[in-house]
């Protein structure tokens, strides 16, 4: 009967320790995470978006390093109604490349929740152009370009530079363990520069079509913006 006993509470302490390890979510040194962005609440069919792939490296029990890439190319054709006799067609695209690095500090720990602070930098460009294609007055193929823009009256997108320094705080909630939720709001200052646009393509003095001759260049942007910012979509993570 005494034997039964010790083995009863030998049995119960191990589940005891078994459910106390399970217990702890919080992240730890050496920790890696990555995390998609998801919108439950979307109504533009956008609700799982990833405009980045985001990692998290913990280099101590409190201290982690985070990085994000991504990119991104879309290309659209016209092609020309035949009923309207056009022999003009054209091509526009558009891409983006982001990187940013930053660090957290994890100050808040209990049960499943997981609080942090942190800073960072971070770098994207956007690129827009197309290019078109028609028939002259002896139906020859003559070949354009808009560069740094996908429209000639600049209405279009537009190629970009940004660069910005951030602010942030978050929260994590482990729904179990590695696997958590969670959002994040900080204040974010950004310098962006958007190049003149213009077209390329043009009749030189022999009345050959040229299509490196550069027209006038139109509308060059640059600025300084600082703003509070919160992401809109959960961030849906897993640790190894």
């Amino acid at each position: 009967m005494k034997a039964m006993k010790i083995f009863m509470l030998a049995g119960a302490l191990a589940v005891s320790a078994t459910a106390s390890a399970q217990e702890s979510y919080a992240p730890a040194a050496n920790d890696f995470s990555v995390e998609i962005q998801f919108n439950p609440f979307s109504n533009n069919f956008t609700t799982f978006q990833i405009d980045q792939l985001k990692g998290r490296y913990m280099f101590s029990d409190k201290d982690a390093l985070r990085f994000g890439i991504g990119f991104g190319v879309d290309q659209n054709k016209l092609t020309p109604d035949p009923e309207d006799a056009e022999e003009t067609w054209g091509k526009a695209k558009t891409g983006n490349f982001s990187i940013n690095l930053g660090w957290e500090r994890h100050f808040f720990n209990y049960k499943r929740v997981d609080l942090y602070a942190g800073a960072g930098i971070g770098y994207r460009y956007d690129y827009a152009g197309a290019t078109t294609q028609t028939l002259d007055s002896d139906d020859k193929e003559i070949k354009g370009s808009i560069v740094n823009c996908t429209n000639k009256d600049g209405s279009g997108d537009r190629t970009m530079h940004q660069f910005y320094v951030n602010a942030f705080t978050g929260i994590d909630f482990y729904v179990y363990k590695g696997l958590y939720v969670g959002a994040e709001l900080g204040i974010k200052f950004g310098f962006k520069s958007m190049p003149a646009y213009f077209e390329k393509g043009d009749y030189n003095d022999n009345n050959k079509w040229d299509e490196d001759i550069e027209g006038e260049k139109h509308n060059k942007v640059s600025g300084f913006n600082l703003a509070c910012y919160a992401e809109p979509a959960l961030r849906l993570g897993w640790t190894f």
